[in-house]
């Protein structure tokens, strides 16, 4: 069996726990399935996740941009027959739901929704109510995550199985003599309590901090509190709480972590939310106590091992700080349980559980016939409307790119504006197989309402009469539909051709998100369908509109979130030509983008106004650009500066005028430079430099503040197009020469120093231009000197 897993959401060190259950399940999986494959689609930032050099394991560093797409690229090519995801987001991901296994440790964000910010709130409710209603399986850490999955309204999966995490080999043995001097030494010498958890709002740290301080003061003897993890909101959590002796380490070694666990005086985990608890399982290997929460997971893992109180009650977790601290004997009670709670869980069950229920999912897919995108032989009817006015040239071949379709169960209508030309003896020739009427309308947004009003299909779309539906996109389209239930609107790759039908481009479609679709339409409208349940939600297209409809009605599909996604198959061709309505009345248009964006969004995006800009300066014959029509970026720096006006200000676009030109008057003289530099963090003060995002590096990396915990050591691992050398310079001196083979995989290590890393430089010595016409270097697999938060696209 060909098993897909999919790690786009973790990120080493930022994602708690799920780091390590994945990477303890997945390691004793492979190692206990010999007979499966595993293809393991990874990023350059947390191929590190696991280790496994097996021969029944393949890995796939997939670039951040297109990840998902090549997921599905990959599944196909290589047969995959279920796939494994880490955790659930939304995505473009066109493979079976129904033959993909889930792993979800708990719906925190149902039970404290206001931890979470607005978009990431109704992002991880639209991905995990899709997979808790359509998956194959789900996976999950405790009976208390798995009853409150099964309690969850949206649930309709059956197959709820649990994989909780075990104790992770590193935190085994002695740890101390790993350790380096500086990590021994950032150990505090008075007794201290351990709290190891990312600064995130169900951790509790504030309640922690105050009742810590309420605790000293009773106890009126020295002791002091360790934090560990993301360090990410401690300056400002320090600054309530100045006088109190906490020491916060960021992200440590296990190592590090274990000899914390062996010396502190007791571990605290007064959490509010825990789906499993996995700190618990090592400070009991550490012979550690804990004094924890009493509720969700924590009780369950913990047994009679902990000494548990209201998370929510600071004076309760003072005193049970105090209650632990003055009565030894209860100490050792506590650490003689731990063994016993640590043998209830182990890596072999929990990899058993997962190969098992992958096994279960892809029997089910194949007694149904479940096949990856498998053409539509029957179902739904798919309405399809071609508004049209003279448009004879092109007509036919618009209507036999509908009727060739290999989907039988279409339905044509042609709403003809009263044509003047050929247009009408066509629309005869094609009998009953077509409806069609030619009357005067007010306007292709009016023909198409028409349209969907006599529309009797399930799935809808409209297609302008000089644009084509590519061979089996509507069978694509309905496969798709069919397997993803929660999905309203799906958009296609789409091609630019000319009037002879050449192809000229591509349409810049994108993987969806709200933030993407306000930028800039990434939703190419003769490769878009619908249910028609979206269209009875948010009504039909907006008659007052004559050039941006489509877009607007894009917007409003994303404003009432309802599931949108790209797919990542050539559905249509777009036709652009001199004629066209969008190349002949640019004006307007951009006077209706900038009232659509800002009606929905109240924002425009940047390039919409460099565009418009370059339309009045370069293209539209008049005072602007007489004046400035020959100093080609000047409309860069016009655009650029509208876009921050407008944002800043939230002022409408129309109240730029006399702001802009007295700007403008101002920074004339300037050379203004474009963006498009075609790679990452290129700008002054920038962490990356010379790093594409499909992973390529450029002849020079500069890499500024690189990530560094305590003990360290640097390295990016990945492949070199040809042999050469690589010059590592730390801080700006150069520390070592290294041999690099061609086409093997290496792995580039940076020199130890004894001072902080500020600045990382890797100069390769040869390079090779790419298709992209790019040069470059070296191919990254894995690196741990920076990650994805900090490079920018």
């Amino acid at each position: 069996m060909n098993i897909g897993v999919e790690l786009r959401q973790i990120v080493l060190g930022q994602t708690g726990g799920l780091t390590q259950l994945l990477k303890g399940v997945l390691d004793r999986a492979t190692a206990l399935a010999p007979e499966h494959t595993f293809h393991v689609f990874c990023t350059a930032f947390n191929r590190l996740l696991l280790d496994a050099d097996r021969p029944n394991v393949r890995f796939h560093t997939l670039p951040l941009t297109s990840f998902y797409a090549d997921v599905d690229a990959l599944c196909s090519k290589h047969g995959v027959d279920v796939l494994f995801r880490g955790f659930p987001a939304e995505s473009n991901l066109a493979f079976p739901l129904k033959r993909t296994v889930f792993q979800i440790p708990d719906i925190q964000h149902e039970i404290f929704p206001e931890f979470f910010e607005e978009e990431v709130l109704r992002s991880r409710r639209a991905a995990f109510d899709l997979a808790l209603s359509e998956a194959g399986a789900i996976g999950t850490i405790s009976e208390y995550a798995r009853g409150t999955l099964r309690a969850h309204p949206k649930t309709e999966v059956k197959d709820i199985f649990l994989m909780p995490p075990a104790l992770q080999d590193a935190h085994l043995g002695d740890a101390a003599g790993s350790c380096s001097k500086e990590e021994l030494e950032s150990i505090p010498q008075a007794p201290f309590f351990l709290f190891p958890a990312n600064l995130w709002p169900h951790k509790n740290h504030e309640r922690l901090l105050a009742a810590f301080d309420q605790f000293r003061k009773d106890l009126g003897t020295p002791f002091e509190l360790v934090l560990t993890g993301h360090p990410a909101g401690w300056d400002a959590l320090k600054s309530k709480f100045p006088d109190t002796p906490v020491h916060h380490l960021g992200f440590v070694r296990p190592e590090l972590l274990r000899v914390l666990l062996e010396r502190c005086a007791a571990m605290t985990f007064f959490s509010l939310h825990e789906g499993f608890g996995m700190p618990l399982l090592e400070a009991f290997d550490a012979r550690t106590a804990v004094l924890c929460s009493n509720t969700t997971s924590l009780p369950e893992v913990g047994g009679d091992a902990v000494l548990a109180c209201d998370p929510l009650d600071v004076s309760a977790i003072a005193n049970t700080m105090l209650r632990f601290v003055r009565n030894p004997e209860l100490r050792r009670d506590l650490i003689e349980r731990g063994p016993a709670r640590i043998k209830a869980y182990s890596w072999d069950a929990s990899a058993r559980s997962l190969i098992d229920a992958l096994e279960r999912v892809a029997t089910r897919a194949a007694n149904s016939h479940d096949s990856f995108l498998r053409p539509a032989v029957a179902g739904p009817l798919v309405t399809i409307i071609t508004p049209s006015y003279n448009q004879g040239r092109f007509l036919r071949r618009t209507i036999e790119s509908v009727l060739t379709q290999s989907y039988p169960n279409i339905e044509l209508i042609v709403m003809d504006g009263g044509s003047t030309d050929e247009s009408v003896e066509i629309l005869k020739s094609y009998g009953d197989r077509i409806n069609w009427v030619s009357e005067k309308d007010r306007g292709q947004t009016h023909a198409i309402n028409k349209g969907l009003g006599e529309a009797r299909g399930s799935i809808l779309a409209y297609l302008n009469s000089d644009d084509v539906l590519l061979p089996g996109a509507v069978a694509m389209v309905v496969s798709y539909f069919e397997a993803h239930k929660r999905v309203s609107l799906i958009y296609g790759k789409a091609h630019y051709i000319d009037e002879n039908d050449k192809i000229t481009g591509d349409y810049r479609t994108a993987f969806y998100s709200k933030d993407a679709l306000a930028e800039e339409c990434i939703i190419c409208q003769p490769a878009t369908f619908w249910r028609r349940t979206l269209q009875d939600k948010i009504g039909v297209f907006d008659e007052r509109l004559h050039y941006v409809m489509d877009y607007d009605y894009w917007l409003r599909a994303a404003v009432s979130g309802e599931g949108i996604v790209h797919v990542d198959h050539y559905l249509a061709s777009s036709r652009l030509y001199a004629d066209t309505k969008t190349l002949s009345a640019r004006g307007k248009i951009y006077r209706e983008l900038f009232d659509v964006c800002w009606k929905h969004n109240k924002y425009i995006g940047r390039d919409y106004f460099i565009g418009y800009w370059h339309h009045k300066i370069h293209e539209h014959h008049g005072i602007l650009n007489r004046i400035l029509g020959g100093k080609p970026f000047v409309h860069v720096v016009l655009g650029r500066m509208h876009y921050v006006y407008t944002s800043r200000c939230k002022r409408s676009p129309t109240a730029f005028g006399r702001v802009v030109l007295h700007k403008l008057r101002a920074r004339r003289k300037r050379r203004a430079s474009s963006d498009a530099s075609g790679h990452l963090g290129s700008g002054q003060g920038a962490r990356i430099r010379g790093f594409y995002p499909d992973n390529w590096v450029m002849p020079e990396l500069y890499v500024k503040n690189p990530r560094q915990t305590l003990g360290w050591i640097g390295f990016l691992l990945g492949m070199s197009p040809t042999k050469q050398t690589v010059e590592i310079f730390v801080n700006g001196e150069k520390r070592l020469t290294q041999d690099l083979s061609a086409n093997v995989q290496s792995r580039i290590v940076i020199p130890a120093v004894d001072q902080p890393v500020t600045e990382l430089n890797f100069r390769f010595s040869k390079s090779h231009t790419d298709s992209a016409q790019r040069t470059v270097s070296f191919l990254l697999e894995a690196t741990n000197v920076f990650n994805e938060q900090d490079i920018s696209f």
